[in-house]
């Protein structure tokens, strides 16, 4: 008797363990192709507003090791003299290898380097979160819901940059200028909108999202 108990203990939880791994896996999935949308549009509006940049290289501090024998190309560029990569959206300073920049303006989201994918990631991670736990506890997809998660993304926002972000925008939701409040729910908006293109219901088990009432869509 007890080594039947045994094996359906063990057996329960390989089953845990391989629907854990699943959830994880299929999570992953979800906040990389919200984090890919966030990055795209913010690409969208830099070249709407800047139509003559053509790159916007960056400082990052996660080193990947390129060979130094692919920085081909010397260029003057905004961060100084450089050695521009043959794919050109990667950069050394020529006084100092172990300055990289990265272009993030021609860079999808999927190339860029942990350091500049953080915050979107990051965000990502949060508006799909309060996605899936609303449909599981069976909440309205209302504009309550969308203000009460865009707050949540604020402050966690707020933790993570309260070192070096403007003092306009430390501040709590309520008090931010609407453009900025909108940054917050679009974010929300576009987790629930992939959740349902990719079916990502059936992966989790739930029902798609379905708004209640008005719902600005921020188009």
């Amino acid at each position: 008797m007890n080594l039947i108990t045994i094996l359906i203990y063990i057996i329960l939880l390989c089953g845990s363990n391989v629907e854990l791994s699943l959830f994880k896996t299929n999570f992953h999935f979800y906040v990389q192709n919200v984090a890919s949308i966030f990055h795209s549009n913010w690409r969208e509006n830099f070249l709407k507003k800047n139509p003559f940049v053509k790159n916007r290289f960056k400082l990052t501090k996660s080193l990947t090791h390129y060979n130094s024998s692919d920085f081909l190309y010397p260029m003057i560029l905004t961060v100084g003299s450089c050695l521009v990569h043959r794919n050109f959206k990667v950069a050394q300073n020529r006084y100092n290898s172990s300055l990289i920049y990265v272009d993030i303006l021609n860079m999808n989201y999927n190339e860029l380097p942990p350091d500049w994918a953080l915050e979107n990631r990051a965000t990502a991670q949060i508006a799909c979160k309060y996605v899936i736990q609303g449909l599981r506890k069976k909440k309205l997809f209302n504009q309550n819901f969308i203000e009460k998660v865009s707050t949540i993304i604020h402050n966690e926002w707020m933790k993570r940059n309260g070192e070096y972000a403007s003092k306009d925008l430390m501040v709590p939701f309520m008090n931010l200028t609407e453009t900025e409040k909108d940054k917050d729910r679009k974010a929300i908006l576009i987790a629930c909108r992939i959740y349902n293109e990719l079916y990502l219901y059936h992966k989790f088990n739930t029902t798609p999202v379905a708004f209640v009432g008005y719902i600005n869509q921020l188009n």
